[in-house]
């Protein structure tokens, strides 16, 4: 059998354009952003990108109408269409990059969604300062796949939150701008429709009869991501975790030894320095989430007018600790970045360096683990300095 395949390309340079939206809140300078990108690989692009699209607009008409109701939201929030993500995450990727000395001052936290619905599983990946919202939020959902009645989306899950890696538009803000990001959606379980990714078949048509009946997942994921944005733009005191942060740090830790053990029988790693370091900053997490904890106790006090330096104190403090848990997710950042691709910057978290979208935990350290560059791994085996932005 002989097949001819004819690959037809068109070479031509056009403008891309991002829609950006923006509610003003009252603090100017604390700001969510949710995101989504329009262009797809296909005509249809009915799961990707556009059951994200069709949420997204959901959750802008659901803020408007609170708008027309009189309501004004504390912190500013701002709605992205993304384009160009299919050719590189082109869109998102250059407003960051202009945006940059705004985002790293006000970006609270980044909410990404790509493929909102062609399944029954939910998936999630973000930063562990957001696990804490996403369990919220999850626990107050109503699941559209329910074995018993009632049961949310947080009964239903396996409960797992993914580690950032790549291949959608929240990889700008989180690996290069140090922004604490999400992504989320509903995937195919094992008892769903093939879906048929960046296929002519993802279609409107397989939609509606395999990929969403109902369209109840696609209302689902609009109420997920509603709630974690309204969550963290209308909490007083920004609700993250720090502490979720150095467990996590923690487990990867675990998970990246093994990198180690390939290394010639005479050569000596310790990731004794690392583990002090995750231990300190555990140590100052926890002592700092309680104190917020105890800030938020505070401010739900009922404080007689006359004490008004009490209310003017709380203010200031809630200021500052909102501003310690903005800054923490940038002490990750390392200006230099990885070796051979300095574009990503963070420590923790990017994509594997032969693993495509999939997310890599300490990648510089692993990477130079693996080339048995014990002494480039001795660089990389960073010190974090975060524990000292959280300190009380």
């Amino acid at each position: 059998m002989v097949i001819n395949l004819y690959n037809l390309q068109q070479y031509v340079t056009t403008p891309l354009w991002n829609v950006i939206g923006v509610i003003e809140g009252t603090i100017p300078d604390e700001v969510v952003i949710l995101g989504n990108h329009r262009d797809a690989w296909v005509a249809g692009g009915a799961g990707d990108p556009n059951s994200g699209s069709a949420v997204l607009n959901e959750v802008v008409r659901s803020f408007g109408e609170a708008l027309k109701a009189g309501w004004k939201p504390l912190r500013t929030i701002v709605f992205a269409s993304w384009d160009g993500e299919e050719y590189g995450l082109l869109g998102s990727t250059e407003w960051v990059e202009d945006n940059l000395p705004w985002l790293s001052k006000a970006n609270v936290a980044y909410l990404n969604v790509d493929v909102a619905a062609t399944g029954s599983s939910f998936k999630t990946s973000a930063s562990p300062l957001l696990n804490k919202v996403i369990y919220e939020a999850t626990g107050l959902v109503q699941s559209p796949n329910q074995t018993v009645k009632g049961q949310t989306v947080r009964d239903v899950w396996d409960g797992v939150i993914r580690t950032m890696g790549s291949g959608s538009d929240f990889t700008a803000f989180q690996d290069f701008a140090g922004v604490a990001s999400v992504d989320l959606g509903f995937a195919r379980g094992p008892k769903d429709a093939v879906y048929h990714y960046h296929s002519n078949y993802d279609s409107f048509d397989w939609m509606d009869r395999f990929g969403d009946p109902g369209w109840h997942y696609h209302v689902a994921a609009a109420k997920l991501w509603a709630l974690i944005a309204s969550y963290l733009v209308e909490t007083p005191v920004l609700p993250l975790n720090a502490t979720d942060y150095a467990i996590g740090l923690g487990v990867y830790l675990d998970r990246i030894k093994p990198a180690a053990e390939k290394l010639p029988a005479d050569t000596h790693f310790s990731f004794k320095p690392l583990e002090q370091s995750i231990a300190k900053l555990f140590d100052a997490a926890v002592l700092f989430d309680a104190y917020t904890a105890d800030l938020t106790r505070r401010l739900n006090e009922d404080i007689p007018w006359y004490h008004w330096w009490k209310k003017v104190r709380l203010y200031f403090e809630t200021r500052v600790a909102n501003s310690k848990y903005k800054a923490l997710e940038r002490q990750f950042l390392y200006e230099e970045g990885l070796d051979g691709r300095s574009w990503f910057k963070h420590v923790v978290f990017a994509p594997g360096l032969w693993t495509g979208y999939a997310g890599a935990t300490y990648p510089g350290l692993v990477e130079s683990l693996e080339a048995g560059d014990v002494g480039n791994a001795e660089v990389r085996r960073y010190c974090f300095p975060a524990r000292s932005v959280i300190v009380c």
